[in-house]
């Protein structure tokens, strides 16, 4: 159990990164170990399956379907394309695994926790804030944000079309800052320091082919690499003020989107685990403070 509190008033962003994600699994491990629940969520992507785990209080287990089902093609590859219109299988992994993963729906269903998922309007390319309990079908919504572009189709909630939360908002540190959190701890997937290349003319191209019919869209994935480095430059900016807490990989992640190694996928899960409880004290410190 934790011998510290966290303030009502704080707010739990994450970030999405697809398999770099199991480094946030191992943090919030850690974190409900030690009984710590933020008592709101906001999260993109990857960010949003471990949330619902999170929400949950079940520590271990989006470590264990990451690694686990890592090779099940119903996980993963062309089978999830065609029966679960991605190339990652999220109706499986969230729906599927009932008897050999039970995920504790009673729990889930009763949080007090504030839990906000971020997808991204494929026809105004802005990001759209979901909130579970406010949304006609939050599941979906997880879906949708994680739902990569190029290799899924636009997931539909009530009419409109949506994609992966990271397009438009890959943290949603402005959105926090607006709603007037008086403490912002930031989970990221990549080390400091690090900053997207240049879109090559490759990916241009492709996001072109694709998504000519939506220009919104398509002008926030070809800005997606400046938008990221100048969010990054500001929370390495607010991190140094003390304004927020950002928990990080201390060296550079070599784990891909779609890793298959799992070894070097466990090896970021027990990173984030390290990381984690050497930070306590330092989180505790944090929170303590009248910002």
């Amino acid at each position: 159990m934790s011998d510290f509190s966290i303030p009502d008033n704080s707010v739990l962003l994450l970030e999405g990164g697809a398999l770099r994600g199991v480094y946030t699994n191992g943090v919030l491990d850690v974190w409900m170990e030690h009984d710590l629940y933020f008592p709101t969520v906001a999260a993109v992507s990857a960010g949003g399956l471990n949330a619902v785990n999170y929400l949950a209080r079940q520590p271990g287990r989006s470590a264990r379907i990451n690694l686990h089902y890592r090779h099940d093609p119903r996980y993963a590859g062309p089978l999830a394309l065609v029966k679960n219109r991605g190339l990652f299988g999220l109706d499986f992994i969230i729906n599927g695994l009932t008897g050999r993963e039970p995920f504790d729906e009673a729990t889930y269903a009763a949080s007090p926790q504030r839990l906000f998922v971020v997808a991204t309007d494929v026809d105004t390319g802005r990001p759209a804030f979901f909130e579970k309990g406010h949304c006609s079908d939050f599941t979906r919504a997880v879906i949708a944000s994680a739902s990569m572009p190029l290799v899924s189709w636009p997931v539909k909630i009530d009419g409109r079309a949506y994609l992966d939360g990271g397009c438009s908002c890959a943290i949603p540190l402005d959105w926090a800052l607006e709603q007037g959190f008086g403490h912002i701890v930031v989970v990221t997937t990549r080390e400091k320091g690090y900053r997207k290349p240049m879109t090559s003319q490759r990916m241009v191209d492709l996001y072109s082919d694709f998504y000519a019919a939506h220009p919104r869209f398509l002008a926030a994935l070809l800005t997606m690499d400046l938008r990221y480095n100048a969010l990054m430059d500001r929370i390495d900016q607010l991190e140094t003020a003390g304004r927020i807490f950002v928990m990080r990989p201390q060296r550079p992640v070599t784990v891909g989107r779609l890793e298959k190694d799992r070894d070097k996928l466990l090896a970021l899960v027990n990173e984030g685990r390290a990381e984690a409880r050497d930070s306590l004290p330092a989180l505790q410190e944090y929170l303590s403070r009248s910002l």
